[in-house]
């Protein structure tokens, strides 16, 4: 009997990779578990609660797709000369059903909800009055990896993000491989406000159980994992998206208020791995490994390498102070190369992810929410809220803490709006943001004046083209799973 493209790579995913627990999320995995030696104490959580976390650096995920593709296929990012054209139809928004690109990302998204499941409708048998507050640290971070990675999920794949809208979302997967015949065999889509009651519900649910747990879920130096503070962070997101700004407001508060802005001195060493300042939640990749993408399909720095695929937009750089905005030197520098190649200082290259201390292998930590986020989110939500002197504050405050000698801005109504969008493309440069935020705010992508790779230039609000197609192998197993209109 066919099965669905979900189920396959749910079914692969659960073999779930882990290593002790205090380490797991950064060591090479040691064990595999199996269905039939699946779980047979809370020990064995641990291991797959790592494990969960382990399955975020796929490259249909954080190692690329939910990171860096949404830079390279808007304005952020030129495709230069030196590209391998391997993105080029997604880049050029030239995608279709069979783009593997998509299907990556489709499966990467639903195998971190798989491994979530696991844990989630499994970990209650060991549950007793004794170890609850465990039980609720465990099922309670994986099932805010479950919200967060169906919002990620929807993102893509549904064209109208708002909190009640009716358009066609994803489906909500709640099962796995695990369970027999689950229900989620041939699932069929939610709407995008079914979605987020889902999601909603989730988070409500992980809030009560991570506010009373048996030990600390992070320490100062390591937030590889969703405690309260993450969890807020990833709610103050989804409730942008949403729009409901009550409660982006309330979420990003409440990470803005555990984790303080960076100074300038200490942001740099923010993507060398060097500091945790503002981080919330970080994914972990070590030194030398290639799951993580963000060098090798944007700028390769390795010896024998050094092609620069993607480069800093100068109509970008243009508007970021180069003397005085420690984010230009930390996103990219002029005429950059690790060898003895030179290059133009015309060039923009992309150093924001170089490596961890001093290497220079494009591998860092992913650091997925952080600090600069929240205010830009909690200025956008107070902005929308006739809040516009609270959104001007948090606005100004982000801009001094990275502006040396910066004066305070005065923008009101439409103009601050907008200087929150522009400071929101350079705050998050090559961080996951630029294709979510043009499409949750319906504006255009302009690249204006394009060279070879790129062929397209020009993609208006409201094309199909801002909605990704669902991968045609799931449809073909599933004639439950409705297409994206236009594909």
């Amino acid at each position: 009997m066919k099965k669905t493209l979900l189920k396959y790579i749910v079914a692969a995913s659960v073999i779930l990779t882990v290593a002790s627990c205090e380490k797991a999320v950064e060591k090479t995995p040691t064990h595999s578990l199996t269905l039939e030696n699946a779980f047979k104490s809370l020990d064995d959580f641990e291991n797959s609660l790592s494990a969960a976390y382990n399955s975020l650096r796929a490259v249909g995920y954080y190692g690329r797709n939910q990171s860096v593709i949404p830079d390279m296929n808007t304005d952020n990012l030129v495709q230069t000369g030196e590209s391998l054209v391997n993105f080029l139809e997604v880049t050029d928004w030239l995608y279709t059903p069979q783009n593997g690109t998509v299907a990556e990302t489709w499966l990467a998204g639903f195998a971190v909800i798989n491994n979530a499941n696991v844990i989630i409708n499994n970990i209650d048998k060991f549950a007793t009055t004794t170890n609850q507050t465990r039980v609720n640290r465990i099922k309670g971070q994986m099932i805010a990896l479950r919200a967060m990675a169906h919002f990620d999920l929807l993102k893509y794949f549904a064209d109208n993000l708002d909190r009640s809208s009716t358009s066609p979302g994803i489906p909500y997967i709640t099962a796995s491989v695990l369970e027999a015949s689950p229900p989620s065999s041939k699932p069929s889509r939610l709407t995008v406000a079914q979605v987020y009651d889902a999601i909603y519900a989730d988070i409500a649910t992980a809030k009560t159980m991570l506010s009373n747990v048996d030990v600390p879920i992070n320490s100062a130096t390591t937030r590889y994992k969703i405690d309260l503070t993450a969890l807020n962070a990833i709610q103050a997101r989804i409730a942008l998206y949403a729009k409901d700004w009550p409660t982006a407001i309330s979420a990003s508060t409440v990470v803005i208020n555990a984790l303080p802005l960076a100074s300038r001195a200490v942001y740099p060493s923010i993507w060398r791995d060097q500091s945790q300042a503002e981080v919330a939640f970080a994914v972990f990749f070590s030194t030398g490994e290639f799951l993580s993408r963000l060098a090798g399909d944007v700028y390769s720095p390795t010896t024998g390498t050094n092609r620069s695929q993607f480069e800093g937009n100068p109509a970008l750089f243009s508007q970021i102070d180069e003397a005085n905005d420690i984010r230009f030197s930390t996103s990219v520098t002029r005429g950059f190369s690790t060898t003895s190649v030179v290059r133009a200082n015309t060039r923009l290259v992309v150093t924001k992810y170089l490596g961890k201390g001093t290497a220079l292998d494009g591998v860092v930590d992913w650091k997925a929410f952080r600090t600069g986020e929240m205010y830009l989110i909690r200025a956008e939500a107070r902005a929308n809220s006739s809040q516009d002197l609270l959104a001007l504050n948090d606005l100004n405050a982000l801009r001094a803490a990275r502006i040396n000698g910066f004066v305070a801005g005065t923008e009101t109504g439409a103009a601050l709006l907008a200087a929150i969008q522009l400071e929101r493309r350079k705050e998050l440069f090559m961080e996951g943001h630029r294709w979510f935020d043009l499409k949750r705010t319906t504006r255009l992508i302009d690249r204006g004046a394009i060279s070879s790779p790129t062929t397209q230039s020009l993609l208006a609000a409201g094309r199909r083209e801002w909605v990704w197609p669902i991968p045609q192998g799931e449809r073909d197993a599933n004639p439950n799973m409705a297409q994206n209109a236009g594909y």
